[in-house]
């Protein structure tokens, strides 16, 4: 079928049912086909080389809101998210969505286990030019502890350089580091001067909190000066804490239900209006 088809080469469909597509398809499609998703982060990554470069000119740079003082003399380090920011999992989205499945723990484990998940547009020439500058990389990944070896065999293969473990802090590794990022970002920034944040989800930069939706915007608008700066975000439209704002955060509900909360939470009068100013 070409994008030329018109109504009338389809009699009867006018009659058919609500078509039922899983939740996930039209994101997973973007991310997989689409040009605009590969250009998308190449140009972000782009950026973030940009960002690094002026950073390195300035001792006083720091992207880390909890940087300890006297930090001006530490390495330079970038902290990066690993999914979707570093590695690619939309195969495993793609898997849900053909098999018109959620997404569950024990299908997560078996695909990181894998270790078949590709590397984001951009982000090997990005760590090459951050390797050449002498710039250390941490992965800050909210993925399982007990996955941390999976992770860094993955992150090895496609970026094309050895990643050690002592790179990736991974979720409950130690006591304290739970879901919030900001406990190993801490971690980090007592050691190395943090130059630049880069993920896909706003826990990567800073921990809002179980908020609705709105107040996220209200809330993450007071960090706008490190926007495209010092916080550098891809874009990710299948999961994140936007996504778990429309249900609060109740993971007890069902997929029916989550999907009336969508459903839901769609605006179709313009009221009221987001804003992140």
């Amino acid at each position: 079928m070409t994008v030329t088809a018109r109504a009338e080469e389809f009699p009867g469909e006018e009659d058919a049912p609500a078509r039922q597509t899983h939740e996930q398809l039209h994101g997973t499609l973007w991310i997989q086909t689409a040009l605009e998703h590969d250009v998308c982060c190449v140009q972000t990554y782009a950026l973030a080389t940009i960002r690094v470069s002026q950073a390195l000119k300035n001792t006083s740079w720091t992207a880390a809101l909890d940087q300890p003082r006297g930090y001006e003399q530490l390495p330079p380090a970038v902290i990066l998210d690993v999914d979707e920011t570093v590695l690619d999992n939309s195969i495993f989205q793609a898997r849900l969505v053909d098999r018109k499945s959620d997404y569950s723990d024990d299908l997560w484990a078996k695909w990181v286990a894998e270790k078949k998940s590709s590397a984001m547009p951009g982000v090997k020439d990005f760590l090459q030019f951050l390797a050449h500058k002498g710039v250390l990389v941490f992965f800050v990944t909210n993925r399982e502890f007990d996955c941390e070896a999976s992770t860094v065999d993955n992150l090895s293969s496609v970026l094309g350089q050895q990643i050690t473990r002592a790179q990736v802090l991974c979720r409950n590794e130690n006591p304290g580091w739970g879901s919030d990022k900001s406990s190993r970002r801490l971690f980090l920034a007592e050691s190395h001067r943090i130059i630049l944040l880069v993920g896909d989800d706003f826990n990567d930069f800073a921990y809002l909190g179980m908020v609705s939706p709105q107040q996220r915007f209200t809330s993450g608008s007071q960090y706008r000066e490190y926007w495209g700066t010092k916080w550098i975000q891809l874009p990710n439209p299948n999961y994140g804490h936007w996504e778990k704002a429309i249900y609060d955060y109740d993971y007890s509900v069902t997929d029916v239900q989550k999907l009336r909360l969508k459903h839901d939470a769609l605006d179709t009068k313009g009221e009221p209006p987001r804003t992140v100013e």
